[in-house]
C-alpha cells in the first residue's frame, strides 16, 4: 500500500497456529537458533498488519479471518522459523509506532521500503510494487493521462506513499509549468477513495498495481487504469532498527521460502508471480 505510512480505532489480534513440524533451513541449520532468546523462548512472533489491502491481506466479508499473500508469506516464515505467528491488525498510520514501542516484532502489510523510512527502519525486501492511476468506467474515456488529472480531484488514502507519489508528480509534471495541481483528496481507505469516485466527488484515483489486478477481478470492466507506473518500489517486512538479530533471522527464513519454491509457489496462489522479487535484499541490498 502499497503504501507508506498507511489513531487506532482498535486492534484486533488474531492469532494463527501453525505446526512446525521442521525448522530447519535448506543445509540442516536449525533456524530456530537464529532468533533472538526472548522470541526463542517465546515461541511466538507478533505481526502487526492491516488486513484491508486485498489481495496482500484482507478479510472475506463476514469473516475475521485474515487471509492474502502476506498472510500466506509470514505464515510460511513462521513455520520455516519453528514459532507461532500472532497478528495485531491495526490501522496503516499505526503500524510504525507499534514497531518502534515494541508492541509488535515486525509489520508486513504492504508497507513500501523507501529511503525515509529507513531512517528509523530495517527493511527485508519481498514484493515489487509501485503507484497506478485509475477511474471508474464512465469517466475513462476523459481520464486517459496522468496530464488529464489537471485541475481535477484524486481521492487516496491519505497515510500512503501513493498520496504522496502524486502529490510530488503533481508539482514536478503541472504546477512547475504553470498548470493547475491535482486537487489531492485524502481518505481513510482504499475502499473510501473508490465510493468518492463512484459518488463523482473525485475523478480518479491511485493505487498498487497488484490491487488493480484485484479489483479487475472483482469487478471486471468497472474500473480503469491508465498512465505509467510510479515510483516502482518493493515492499518490505519491516523491523526496528536495534532488532538486526530478529531481522537477519527472518531474513534467513525467506531465503530459505525462495531457494524451495515456497515464496514462488505464494505468488502463483494470487497471481502476483511478476511481483517476485529477483532475490531476497536488505534495505535494497544484498547481503
Amino acid at each position: 500500500m502499497k503504501g507508506s505510512g498507511k489513531g487506532r480505532a482498535f486492534a484486533m489480534a488474531v492469532t494463527l497456529c501453525i505446526v512446525a513440524s521442521s525448522a530447519s533451513g535448506l543445509f540442516g541449520e536449525n533456524l530456530s537458533n537464529l532468533l533472538p532468546a526472548p522470541v526463542k523462548a517465546k515461541g511466538q512472533i507478533t505481526i502487526g498488519i492491516n488486513g484491508i489491502y486485498p489481495p496482500m491481506e484482507f478479510k472475506n466479508p463476514g469473516s475475521d479471518k485474515l487471509i492474502g499473500f502476506d498472510v500466506d508469506l509470514a505464515t510460511a516464515l513462521g513455520q520455516a522459523l519453528g514459532v507461532k505467528v500472532v497478528y495485531d491488525d491495526q490501522k496503516f498510520d499505526q503500524l510504525i509506532n507499534s514497531i518502534i514501542t515494541g508492541r509488535v516484532d515486525f509489520v508486513i502489510s504492504g508497507m513500501s521500503d523507501t529511503a525515509k523510512r529507513r531512517a528509523t527502519l530495517d527493511f527485508v525486501d519481498y514484493f515489487l510494487s509501485g503507484t497506478v492511476c485509475y477511474t471508474t468506467k464512465a469517466m475513462a474515456s476523459t481520464y486517459t493521462s496522468l496530464e488529464s488529472l489537471s485541475g481535477k480531484t484524486l481521492a487516496v488514502s491519505a497515510s500512503t506513499d501513493y498520496y504522496t507519489t502524486m502529490q510530488q508528480w503533481s508539482k514536478d509534471n503541472l504546477e512547475s509549468k504553470g498548470k493547475a495541481a491535482i486537487k489531492m483528496l485524502g481518505v481513510d481507505s482504499e475502499a473510501t477513495a473508490r465510493l468518492q469516485m463512484v459518488q463523482g466527488r473525485a475523478q480518479a484515483s491511485a493505487i498498487s498495481p497488484e490491487v488493480l489486478g484485484w479489483l479487475a477481478k472483482q469487478e471486471p470492466g468497472q474500473f480503469i487504469g491508465f498512465g505509467p507506473i510510479l515510483n516502482p518500489d518493493p515492499y518490505g517486512m519491516a523491523f526496528k532498527k536495534d532488532n538486526a538479530q530478529l531481522r537477519d533471522a527472518v531474513f534467513a527464513a525467506f531465503k530459505q521460502l525462495i531457494a524451495d519454491g515456497t515464496y514462488q509457489k505464494l505468488l502463483a496462489k494470487w497471481e502476483l508471480s511478476r511481483s517476485a522479487v529477483p532475490q531476497a535484499l536488505i534495505n535494497g541490498e544484498k547481503k
